[in-house]
């Protein structure tokens, strides 16, 4: 059984690997500015189906996987900063402060034409950064451009009050999540195939 990643991501393909989901990848060329939802849980689902179903006439057999993750903090959904300001002012919201990570995630059986669509909350406590903090943060992490919120395997890790749920879901990819859908379909680690 193949598992298709509806992704190019070196960083989520590496996750799966670690965790013995084998799959395959192809580009999802969806759009996600084409999606409006106040509602961040309905945003992320939507977000995780459309990237699903854009790659799902190219696939014969198999689960298609689509997956989209966000950070939500007071309120308000944090975006790829636009630059080393929005960084700082991202990190000011999440010091001191309960962030939720949210992902979005969808499966598509071929064979059976079933679609699942759900998606994991980990609730991300974090003690004060100071200024400080957040400089060194912005200036030694080369990646923070390209992640709402922050990286957690990162300086920020020292910072970690409590974590409650998964932490692969932080990382972008909740392993548990989708292995509890494919053992729904029967389908278990020793029936993926490259």
């Amino acid at each position: 059984m193949k598992l298709i990643l509806a992704s190019t991501s070196n960083y989520k393909s590496k996750l799966l690997n670690q965790t013995k989901l084998k799959h395959i990848q192809i580009e999802s060329n969806f759009d996600e500015k084409t999606i409006k939802n106040n509602n961040v849980y309905e945003y992320v689902k939507e977000l995780s189906l459309q990237k699903a179903l854009s790659i799902k006439d190219k696939v014969k057999t198999g689960i298609i996987l689509g997956m989209d993750t966000v950070v939500f903090v007071d309120n308000q959904t944090l975006e790829k900063p636009k630059d080393k300001n929005e960084i700082r002012k991202f990190l000011k919201m999440c010091s001191n402060n309960t962030t939720e990570v949210i992902t979005g995630i969808t499966l598509i059986n071929k064979k059976t034409n079933e679609i699942i669509t759900d998606y994991t909350i980990t609730y991300v406590t974090l003690r004060n950064l100071s200024d400080e903090d957040i400089d060194f943060y912005i200036k030694t992490e080369k990646d923070a451009l390209n992640v709402s919120g922050f990286i957690i395997e990162t300086s920020i890790s020292n910072f970690i009050e409590k974590i409650e749920g998964s932490f692969f879901n932080i990382l972008g990819a909740p392993v548990e999540t989708i292995y509890k859908y494919l053992q729904k379909w029967n389908i278990s680690l020793k029936d993926l195939e490259n």
